[in-house]
């Protein structure tokens, strides 16, 4: 399938935003359909999610306390340990390559990280 980039206006805000042939191919890579989506990824969010925003861990190391995860909306966001709530056993939770979690962005001096990292549960 030839995918190319697409100019969306969100129904849900108005604002115009790119449908990217990354974010297309990232769809097809995961067995997902491609599809024009109708809403930004900020109003998915709010209402797909609760407010949180949705991605898939890239990377994540335990020992070093930090990775990345890829958001939907295509790129990259660090994530550091102290942005993931502890276990009821005041533990990391394993976060796995692949692994869908749910997050919110602060904006710090080194730029957006990834806070309050949860699993996602459908």
């Amino acid at each position: 399938m030839t995918y190319r980039d697409t100019l969306v206006i969100c129904k849900e805000c108005g604002k115009n935003f790119f449908f990217t042939v990354e974010m297309q191919h990232r769809l097809a890579d995961q067995g997902r359909e491609v599809t024009v989506p109708d809403i930004c990824d900020a109003c998915k969010g709010r209402t797909q999610y609760g407010g949180k925003l949705h991605g898939i861990i890239k990377w994540f190391s335990p020992e070093k306390g930090f990775g990345f995860l890829a958001q939907d909306g295509g790129g990259e966001i660090f994530v550091h340990r102290t942005g993931v709530p502890l276990t009821e056993q005041g533990t990391l939770p394993p976060l796995e390559e692949g692994q869908e979690v749910l997050y919110e962005v602060l904006d710090t001096p080194k730029g957006p990280q990834a806070v309050q990292v949860r699993p996602f549960q459908p």
